[in-house]
């Protein structure tokens, strides 16, 4: 198939992939497991993959040892953003969805204490979301994770394309140079091009 999907070619994907990961209990494919299809409640063709997970921190030092925070920036706690000093679980909702400018999958994310307050990037940073090498080199502001050799940010906050609530979001620019890289030429299947989509992201984002 081609580098970029259509609406329709995304739509189709989607369900597919979600119908062939559906039962799957063990393994890396086990990881790729536990999502559903969304569609807008009024609007039609803005369908969305979605699924919920359990998180926990990862150790503070280890994390900061590889990513360079922005010291000119003051975050300020005024009670509406979890903050890293609980043990609790923490609840990560995670989105597929149609970048509308580049025609790939994108993922989309929030994560969210137990008192259900959003977490701030510099702790999302330090939850097991995130493969622990992905922050190398990079710079971390209060809104976006920076690598100075990219154009665009690694990670950005934006809306969700068709929920428009806050989240946190890989830009897509290079996705599709990514998996084509790792596509073999004859698959032609849309759902092979999300499975080589959600292996160009779990060099990122640690499928749990």
């Amino acid at each position: 198939m081609a580098a970029t999907f259509t609406r329709q070619q995304f739509d189709e994907a989607c369900r597919e992939f979600i119908q062939a990961h559906q039962s799957t209990s063990s393994g890396y494919e086990a990881r790729l497991s536990g999502w559903s299809w969304k569609e807008h409640d009024t609007l039609p063709g803005f369908g969305y993959m979605h699924r919920i997970i359990t998180l926990h921190w990862r150790r503070r030092a280890s994390v900061e040892a590889s990513l360079e925070i922005d010291d000119s920036l003051d975050v300020v706690d005024d009670g509406t953003t979890a903050s890293h000093g609980s043990p609790d679980s923490l609840t990560c909702h995670q989105y597929v969805v149609l970048s509308a400018t580049f025609r790939v999958p994108a993922f989309y994310f929030s994560i969210h204490g137990s008192s259900g307050s959003p977490l701030q990037l510099t702790d999302i940073m330090q939850t097991s979301l995130l493969r622990e090498d992905v922050c190398e080199g990079t710079v971390a502001t209060t809104f976006a994770v920076s690598h100075p050799a990219m154009n665009f940010p690694l990670l950005s906050q934006g809306e969700h394309p068709t929920l428009g609530t806050p989240c946190w979001y890989f830009h897509p620019c290079e996705t599709a140079n990514a998996v084509q890289e790792i596509l073999n030429e004859s698959e032609r299947r849309p759902v092979s091009w999300m499975e080589a989509w959600f292996t160009v992201l779990s060099t990122a984002v640690d499928m749990p």
